[in-house]
C-alpha cells in the first residue's frame, strides 16, 4: 500500500516515481498520485511493460486528483488494464468528459466508488454510469454544472447498488424522502447528519446566557 505524502511533499513526485513503482512495486493496491507532477505521459507507463500484468491486477484503488494534463485516452487505457479495481478518484481534472466515464463503466463492471469533483461531464455520464455499472455504490459529481437536477434524478430511480450520491441543494429534499436507501451529500445535509450523530452521542447546545 502506498500511504500518501504529506502536501508539501506531493509536488515533488513525478514520472521518474511511477517508473520506480514498475520495477520495485508490483503487489501495490493502493495508488495515489494526487495533486503531483505526474503527466500523462507518466500514468501511461503504468500499462506499457508487460512486467506490470501484476501490479494492474492487483490494483484496486487509483487516486488521479488533479493530474496536470490527464486526459481521457490515459485514464481509459489504465481502466482498460486494471481489471480489479473497486475505487477510482478524477477529481479537479477539468478535461475528464463523458466519453472517458463511458468507458469507464463498462469496462470496470465491479467498480464501486468513482469520484468526478469538478470534471468535464453532464447528464450523459451518469446515465452511462446507470446502464453500465450494477455495482457502483458511490457517485460523488460534486461542482460539475452540467449536471442537472433530471440527471441526479434518474440516478437515484434507476440505479440499484448506490448507497451516495452528491446532488444540487433545490433537489435533495425530494429524494431523501423518496430513495431513504441513498445517503445525498450536499453541505446542508451533511451539516444536519453531523448534528444528528452529536445529539446520539450526548451533545446538546449550549443555550446558557451567561456571559
Amino acid at each position: 500500500m502506498l500511504n500518501p505524502s504529506p502536501p508539501s511533499l506531493l509536488c515533488l513526485v513525478t514520472d521518474k516515481s511511477v517508473w520506480a513503482f514498475v520495477a520495485h512495486c508490483p503487489e501495490l493496491q493502493f495508488v495515489s498520485f494526487m495533486g503531483c507532477s505526474v503527466i500523462s505521459l507518466g500514468v501511461i507507463h503504468l500499462t506499457e511493460e508487460s512486467r506490470l500484468h501484476k501490479m494492474l491486477c492487483n490494483l484496486s484503488s487509483l487516486d488521479l486528483r488533479h493530474i496536470s494534463e490527464l486526459n481521457n485516452e490515459t485514464v481509459m487505457e489504465v481502466v482498460r488494464k486494471c481489471r480489479n479495481l473497486s475505487s477510482l478518484n478524477l477529481c479537479l481534472n477539468w478535461s475528464i468528459n463523458d466519453r472517458c466515464v463511458e468507458i469507464i463503466a463498462k469496462e470496470r463492471r465491479n467498480l464501486k466508488e468513482l469520484d468526478l469533483v469538478f470534471c468535464k461531464i453532464t447528464d450523459n455520464a451518469r446515465i452511462a454510469t446507470d446502464q453500465s455499472s450494477s455495482t457502483i455504490e458511490t457517485v460523488d459529481a460534486g461542482w460539475c454544472k452540467e449536471i442537472t437536477d433530471q440527471g441526479a434524478t434518474q440516478t437515484a430511480k434507476s440505479s440499484k447498488s448506490l448507497h451516495y450520491l452528491s446532488v444540487n441543494e433545490e433537489t435533495v429534499e425530494r429524494l431523501v424522502v423518496q430513495y431513504p436507501h441513498i445517503v445525498f451529500s450536499t453541505e446542508m445535509q451533511d451539516c444536519k447528519r453531523t448534528l444528528e450523530r452529536a445529539y446520539q452521542m450526548g451533545w446538546s447546545p449550549n443555550t446558557s446566557t451567561t456571559l
